[in-house]
């Protein structure tokens, strides 16, 4: 029995899938599914009164290279709190577009990272995290590099030195 799916295999996938003839399933209702799978995932409303009120914080990882979900329909929705919200939305909403990653991880990318310790680090320790530091694991072309994954709309640039490490890059 296999246990796991490697890079190669989720991206053979990836390849072989077609979205002509597809987008139908997405969009379907029948029977007690009053809603399509669309409209229960994807995000639409901008409103986080309620969760900001209680002192929610959002952190949203979200591979560049995802073949279900567009990182720019993510960026969309961020940009459409930050229209509600002004500049309190980064009080309590991060948004991680990570380049490479596939859907939640996999892909050639620096997709290891610990956002679950910055989480508890912004909501305990009151430290908003405006990177994560992500590892290449075994499977990419670069075991090991690393790199900051950079809070939106910033972006990790190369400021000198190592070029596998990501000391040698600045979220700008």
């Amino acid at each position: 029995m296999k246990v796991g799916v490697s890079p190669d295999d989720i991206l053979a996938t990836q390849l072989r899938y077609r979205f002509p003839g597809s987008e139908a399933a997405i969009y379907s209702r029948a029977g007690p599914f009053q809603t399509s799978a669309w409209q229960d995932i994807a995000m639409h409303s901008a409103n986080l009164d309620g969760f900001f009120a209680h002192g929610g914080k959002l952190m949203v990882p979200h591979g560049v290279s995802d073949p279900v979900f567009s990182v720019m329909d993510t960026l969309a929705w961020r940009d459409r709190v930050v229209q509600r919200y002004g500049a309190r939305t980064d009080d309590g909403l991060r948004v991680f577009p990570v380049a490479g990653m596939a859907h939640c991880m996999g892909g050639p990318a620096t997709s290891h990272y610990d956002a679950l310790g910055a989480l508890v680090a912004w909501v305990e320790q009151h430290k908003a995290p405006d990177s994560l530091l992500a590892t290449a694991d075994a499977h990419t072309p670069w075991p090991g590099r690393t790199r900051p994954v950079c809070a939106w709309p910033r972006i990790a640039r190369y400021r000198g030195g190592d070029p596998e490490r990501a000391d040698s890059f600045a979220c700008e």
